[in-house]
């Protein structure tokens, strides 16, 4: 099961940087545009961008690229003392606090290492597939700087609430080492390193399962990375764990789980009136006043399952299951019945492929987090159709998990993400000559 132990983390010197941490840090290098590339560059010269997804340059080549920039910058920062490594092992408590929906929520969690586990016997269980390129890319970068620049975010369970007393009693015994707000969203963090602390914490651990609710690409890359170093003669076992971030699954309530909608480029269907009488085999069809009215109706039914709605560029629908059994026979997948009642499920196998012959190839699909931005695309002429649907709940993601299923693509969406930067996993002490 799930191993566990403290680190000597990287963090920014507070004051080589100003004391502002909000201007070096970053979001997972995943969620980066180009354009916030370029802002997160412009907030400061030792923003962690530079590292995680630094600019390519004309004449790149083999020896001198973006990651091998990324590990110069690395050793440059440590040498000045921009980061400075901790003198004593820690778990890093990290604690969120963000508005969403009119709401204010906190979510706590801590920051560790994880023994990386083998195929088939691995207590840290993912949920979606990964794909070659992001791979490629992370391995690049793993293979320079030899850290862990980022915390994987992933779930435990915490039954009996004893992981939760001791970092509710760390938090509320001393000050943060960093408190710095984020575009509205307050981020906190403590060092917990006394010696009891830490070993209640690594033995509640012990007998968990880990569900990765972000950070798939990363988790395979530190095992392909392990797996490589490990061939290595001299190997110190410095690659054999992963940094992550661990939070309670069963505090429901500071768990935000948002939906990724589904903007459709080219569909079969004529119009919007076509859409309705095939979808009207199968669903109960409700036409909404306006996005507010559909996406209130749609987030009052998530108790129900596989509602969705749908807005084609005059009309808004709210799609209510009449025949679910039907329905579900329409998921021809080979998958247990927790995966095939999936709304990502039942919206792309029966929907988009039994129902609507809607081409699931390379860019028919776009991906949006906002309602708003999905019937922009709609208006605008580039895309026919949105479908909207609620977001995966937890317990799903556990079950379907627990399984060793995979889900469809952009099932889950944790909010808010974790900031890159705050601690920094460097597997190795590397000693930096002094320049001159």
């Amino acid at each position: 099961m799930a191993e566990i132990k403290p680190f000597k983390g990287l963090l920014y010197n507070k004051n080589k940087i100003g004391g502002d941490y909000s201007s070096v840090v970053a979001p997972p290098y995943d969620v980066i545009s180009e354009n916030m590339r370029d802002e997160l560059y412009g907030k400061h010269d030792y923003n962690v961008i530079r590292l995680i997804l630094g600019k390519p340059l004309e004449g790149d080549d083999q020896k001198n690229n973006k990651y091998t920039r990324a590990r110069e910058l690395l050793d440059r920062w440590q040498r000045e003392e921009v980061l400075v490594r901790d003198d004593s092992e820690s778990f890093y408590i990290y604690l969120q606090e963000y508005d969403y929906k009119g709401k204010r929520h906190r979510r706590a969690g801590f920051m560790g290492l994880m023994k990386i586990g083998d195929p088939g016997s691995d207590p840290v269980l993912p949920h979606e597939y990964t794909h070659a390129k992001p791979k490629e890319d992370r391995m690049n970068l793993i293979k320079q700087v030899e850290s862990n620049l980022s915390p994987i975010f992933t779930l435990y369970e915490d039954e009996n609430g004893t992981l939760k007393e001791i970092l509710e009693k760390a938090v509320s015994s001393s000050n943060p080492v960093i408190d710095t707000e984020v575009d509205g969203e307050r981020c906190k963090l403590w060092r917990l390193s006394d010696e009891g602390s830490v070993k209640k914490i690594v033995s509640g651990m012990a007998g968990k399962k880990v569900f990765i609710a972000d950070g798939h690409h990363r988790y395979e890359v530190a095992r392909a990375y392990r797996d490589m170093r490990k061939r290595e003669n001299g190997y110190n076992g410095s690659a054999d764990h992963v940094m992550m971030y661990f939070t309670d699954l069963l505090e429901r309530d500071s768990l935000t789980v948002m939906a990724t909608h589904r903007v459709i480029k080219v569909m079969p269907a004529a119009d919007e009136d076509e859409v309705a009488a095939k979808l009207g085999k199968y669903f109960d069809i409700a036409e909404c006043d306006g996005l507010s009215a559909l996406m209130e109706r749609l987030e009052g039914s998530i108790a129900e399952g596989n509602t969705f709605g749908f807005f084609g560029g005059n009309r808004y629908f709210f799609m209510s299951p009449r025949d679910r059994s039907g329905l579900l026979k329409l998921v021809t997948e080979k998958k247990p019945a927790e995966w095939k009642e999936l709304d990502v499920s039942v919206l792309h196998s029966a929907v988009f492929d039994g129902i609507l012959s809607i081409s699931n190839a390379e860019g028919n699909i776009t991906y949006v987090k906002d309602p708003e931005d999905a019937e922009s695309l709609v208006r605008d002429g580039s895309h026919t159709g949105a479908f909207f649907l609620n977001p995966t709940r937890v317990e799903q993601l556990k079950a379907v998990a627990e399984l060793g299923e995979m889900m469809p693509q952009k099932s889950t969406y944790f909010y808010p993400k974790l900031l890159t930067g705050l601690v920094i996993n460097r597997f190795e002490k590397v000693k930096v000559k002094a320049e001159g």
